[in-house]
């Protein structure tokens, strides 16, 4: 797997914090969670981040960037 230097698509200058949200099926409902990371790089699959100080990767699929 490739990591890209330059951002791709909505994808925030390296250092950067933004939030990501995810949704999901609870009971009957829908609920977001969200966090807040730093951008690192990413693929076309995956956000590369930290998250509380630790490299993440998480699925570009299943995490959007969220502005609150």
């Amino acid at each position: 797997m490739r990591e890209f230097e330059i951002p791709l698509g909505n994808a925030p200058k390296v250092g950067a914090e933004f939030h990501l949200v995810r949704w999901s099926q609870q009971a009957d409902a829908w609920t977001p969670e969200t966090i807040l990371v730093t951008y690192v790089s990413s693929t076309p699959e995956e956000w590369v981040v930290e998250r509380a100080g630790s490299p993440t990767r998480l699925s570009r699929e299943e995490w959007l960037p969220f502005q609150p």
